[in-house]
């Protein structure tokens, strides 16, 4: 009960503060009494290994203020020559990539919660109030302020002059890039009781996918809004609300003809992109995500297991409990390796082949709550203090 206990404190919503406090009274003879029980469990201790990867050191630059406990998906993002990269106090930079060196910064009177998102020199961001910000990337000036109808927890997705947003009401919006106006909105239910976090929309050639709260992938007409297709992972399970929680916060992966979805105290499958059915389903609890290869779905458990899936089958092929309790964040593949970070500002190298420890280096005491981003042989990681760090991972092969 560790995980879900500690999940709901820092990702519940602050709607259900009191039905959780309600909660957390009741459970309280059993959670509080007795030597040898805790309300949350420890991390697990990190093990000795021999390293077989080298590493070298980049630059380090500081964003702006952290956002600690709020596990916001404040990841950077490239036009493959300037990292882009924002923080909650309303800072946003843009960095060379290879220096480190600082290209412009600007602040605003705004708290960001999601972003950026870079298209064709431009540069979305999402706030806590509901706010979309566009800047021109080679300036950091404002282009526009759009209002959307919540706060906004997940990069949005950009195609062609049309930008595409989830809010936290359960909302996905479509605005045009030249001046914020609201071309469609779909509105999707949102239970009772659900995570502090959504899934962010991902597009393909005619379709907006995304992820929502009643554990259902949906896609939509890019135009117009209309329901393409809506597929449910797994019904709510359980007897009790928290039991129900089925949410799919993890980012939505599309590979080939395929796009690889999970949810929370559900399951982790594949879907046909055209049509939504089910190819493989296996059970599984994601919050923070996965990464997919040719072969291997790789996807980080919200009790910190590491589990790596068979693309065509969905059958499992390893897992580790190296992490359990860490909270690490979604995997992303670099050459022969899978990387993620912890609740410690710890990065982890696990195998591919079968998730053994390769490496390890600490980015500072901060947690690392989104993926970090790869970008030929150089990690690119922002911890939730609001430090940027490089890591370069010399002749190793890139992604």
């Amino acid at each position: 009960m560790g995980i879900q206990i500690r999940s709901q404190i820092s990702v519940f919503r602050p709607r259900l503060a009191i039905a959780l406090a309600m909660f957390l009274f009741i459970q309280g003879c059993s959670l509080f009494n007795g030597d040898d029980e805790e309300l949350f469990d420890q991390p697990a201790e990190l093990i000795d290994f021999n390293p077989s990867i080298e590493l070298d050191r980049g630059w380090r630059s500081s964003i702006g203020k952290g956002h600690e406990g709020l596990d916001l998906m404040l990841r950077p993002a490239t036009d493959g020559q300037n990292i882009y990269a924002a923080s909650f106090d309303g800072n946003v930079m843009a960095i060379d990539m290879k220096s480190g060196r600082k290209i412009w910064k600007e602040s605003f009177d705004m708290a960001f919660t999601a972003g950026p998102t870079y298209r064709n020199g431009i540069l979305v961001l999402g706030t806590n109030d509901g706010e979309l910000l566009n800047l021109d990337s080679m300036t950091g000036e404002k282009i526009w302020v759009s209002d959307v109808t919540s706060e906004i927890l997940a990069p949005v997705a950009i195609k062609d002059d049309a930008i595409f947003v989830r809010s936290v009401d359960g909302n996905l919006a479509s605005l045009s890039t030249e001046d914020g106006a609201v071309n469609w909105t779909s509105t999707h239910n949102v239970p009772r009781l659900s995570l502090r976090g959504t899934s962010a929309p991902v597009v393909i050639s005619n379709a907006v996918l995304c992820g929502f709260d009643d554990g259902k992938v949906t896609a939509y007409d890019l135009l117009d809004g209309s329901l393409l297709w809506e597929t449910m992972l797994t019904p709510p399970g359980g007897r009790t609300e928290i039991e129900k929680v089925s949410d799919i916060d993890a980012p939505l992966v599309i590979f080939g003809n395929e796009v690889y979805a999970g949810s929370y105290q559900g399951a982790i499958a594949a879907l046909a992109i055209e049509s939504g059915n089910i190819i493989w389903l296996s059970e599984a609890s994601l919050y923070a995500g996965m990464d997919v290869d040719d072969d291997i779905v790789f996807a980080s458990e919200a009790d910190g297991t590491i589990r790596a899936f068979s693309r065509f089958t969905g059958r499992e092929v390893w897992q580790k409990e190296t992490l359990l309790n860490r909270y690490p964040s979604a995997p992303t593949i670099i050459g022969d390796a899978i990387v993620v970070g912890d609740l410690e500002g710890y990065l982890h190298w696990l195998s591919k082949e079968d998730g053994e420890i390769l490496q390890r280096t600490s980015l500072g005491s901060d947690k690392i709550t989104s993926s970090p981003l790869v970008i030929g042989d150089s990690i690119y990681v922002q911890t939730d203090g609001g430090n940027l760090y490089s890591v370069k991972v010399p002749n190793e092969s890139s992604r």
